[in-house]
């Protein structure tokens, strides 16, 4: 592989700091609602969470930001350069693909980080009246960032990403890009069920990604760390 050790062993540090940002965003997200998965899928509940867990709310989505996404850009660049020898086209085809998805799913995130806490605060102070004009904001919000932005924008991207650079992995590292495959599944499934708005589709795919894909970005990264690509 030729590529820079100290960049390789930086992009793998970060990687494997980007998984357990992305797993920490979680416990801190649902420590916000008293760990009520379910309060998530209710607008109406969550913008009534109260300003205790906007705060919570707003910690877990940066977290998001940089643990799903930007601390994985060096890892996008790396992968590339290795598997550009493999097929040059269709890895740069793949990566752009894969910087759009960061790059999409970074800024879904940080519009959530800002508005869903604000509009939670708002609420928790509003007279009567104002709060169902805040209900409708905060539905707004949502539809554009995670039904949009993240449900199938981003999503779409990722999918096409992760199955082309497992399939172009597999070969070197099966166990790795059979688990990149899997992901990329996973993020098919969450797009079509933003799509056709099956939500039992879209929560699978949902699940599956936010559970697996900081775990594979921990594997590759201790790989990368250990100095094992060849």
């Amino acid at each position: 592989m030729l590529t820079d050790n100290s960049f390789q062993r930086t992009t793998g540090i970060l990687a494997i700091l980007a998984g357990l940002l992305a797993l920490l965003s979680l416990v801190v997200g649902l420590a916000g609602v008293s760990y009520d998965f379910e309060v998530f899928s209710d607008t109406s509940s969550l913008v009534a969470a109260g300003s205790a867990a906007a705060s919570f709310i707003r910690w877990s989505y940066w977290m998001n930001m940089l643990g799903n996404y930007l601390l994985l850009v060096p890892l996008a660049l790396l992968l590339h350069q290795w598997l550009q020898s493999t097929s040059r086209s269709y890895s740069l085809l793949f990566t752009a693909s894969g910087l759009l998805y960061l790059g999409l799913g970074a800024m879904g995130s940080a519009i959530l980080a800002a508005a869903w806490p604000f509009l939670i605060e708002q609420y928790a102070t509003a007279p009567a009246a104002q709060q169902s004009f805040l209900i409708l904001a905060f539905q707004i919000v949502n539809a554009i960032a995670e039904e949009g932005l993240h449900g199938v924008l981003q999503n779409a991207a990722g999918a096409i990403w992760f199955l082309g650079m497992g399939t172009l992995l597999r070969p070197k590292r099966s166990g790795l890009g059979l688990f990149a495959v899997a992901i990329g599944i996973f993020l098919v499934l969450n797009t079509l069920g933003n799509i056709f708005a099956i939500e039992a589709l879209s929560l699978v795919g949902l699940t599956a990604n936010i559970l697996l894909g900081p775990l594979w970005s921990i594997w590759i990264g201790l790989w990368l760390v250990q100095g094992k690509v060849q």
